[in-house]
This record gives structure tokens, sequence and C-alpha cells, in this order.
């Protein structure tokens, strides 16, 4: 199954960030202005004429991009769990406060996506999340040829501009 990764579009945390929103809260930031045309130019893509379905993270930036993809396109849209992003606790029970999110990611980046043993934090290493997304994506291999995901990182280390696409096959 080929599979066009689409990186979300530019997010806004002014609206969680008045709200006193923490933790998970904060993946509750919509798109800017910037992020919607930026998906809407993205929804134009010659690529979709092939898309069977559209897959999505469940955090708001990465729906809000689908979104404007499927108004341009007669494409369905699903969102998946296994999809959501980067875990900066792969507990589940993350209570953390943004700094030590912050924290997180930078021992991530630091250390090329490996969690160390001695580690302070418990944050999702790229090998867990690229097994993870494998796994969600090979439900969808026996009954599509061609979708397209919406998330934000791949379990790599490379960097994807907004709405970038990366193309990879999923047997």
């Amino acid at each position: 199954m080929k599979v066009y990764l689409i990186r979300h579009s530019e997010p806004t945390y002014q609206q969680v960030t008045t709200a006193g929103l923490t933790g998970f809260g904060r993946e509750l930031g919509g798109l800017t202005d910037r992020g919607i045309m930026l998906a809407q130019q993205c929804a134009q893509q010659p690529l979709f004429a092939q898309v069977q379905l559209i897959l999505s993270s469940p955090y708001t930036r990465a729906l809000q991009t689908a979104l404007e993809i499927v108004r341009f396109n007669d494409i369905p849209l699903k969102v998946d769990l296994g999809l959501h992003e980067w875990l900066p606790d792969n507990t589940g029970s993350r209570t953390d406060i943004d700094e030590q999110a912050a924290t997180a990611y930078k021992l991530y980046r630091q250390h090329a996506g490996k969690r160390t043993i001695a580690s302070p934090l418990p944050y999702e290493s790229a090998a867990e999340m690229k097994t993870r997304v494998l796994a969600t994506l090979n439900k969808y291999a026996a009954s599509y040829d061609c979708i397209a995901c919406v998330t934000r990182q791949f379990g790599d280390q490379k960097d994807v501009d907004y709405c970038g696409v990366r193309v990879i096959a999923v047997d």
C-alpha cells in the first residue's frame, strides 16, 4: 500500500494558552490562518486523485489539516488513535507540565530518538513510535492501495515542513 505521510499544518496555541491548558490540553490547539491556507494549498496536489482514504491523528491540528484536504477532495476521512503524536510520557498518564514535555523532546532529539536507561523522563522512543504507526497503517493495507495520513511525527529525525509530504510503502 502506498502511504502519503502529510505533516499537519502550522498550529497556534494562543487559545489553549489563554485558557490555561497544559499537558494534553495543549493538543487542542488548532491552525493559524496561514496554516489553513497551507492546508488548502496542500489539498490541491494531484496526489489526492489516487488516495482512497485519509487517516488523521486525533489531535486538533491534524484534524483541521485533514478537514481542509477533504473539503477539496471527495475522499473519506477516518481518525485513528494509533496515529497520535509522539508521547513525552509513554506511560499514558501524561500529567506533566509543558516544561517537562519540552525537556523530554530535547532529550529525544539529543539522543536521536532513543530513550536511554538513565533518562529521567519516560518519553516514547522513535522505534516505539514507528512500530505503533506502522501497526496502525498495516490495518488498512488489505483494504486500500493508497492512503494519506495526516500526523506530525514519523518515527525518525527528519524534519518535514508544515503540510510536507513523504511517501512510504506498507505491506
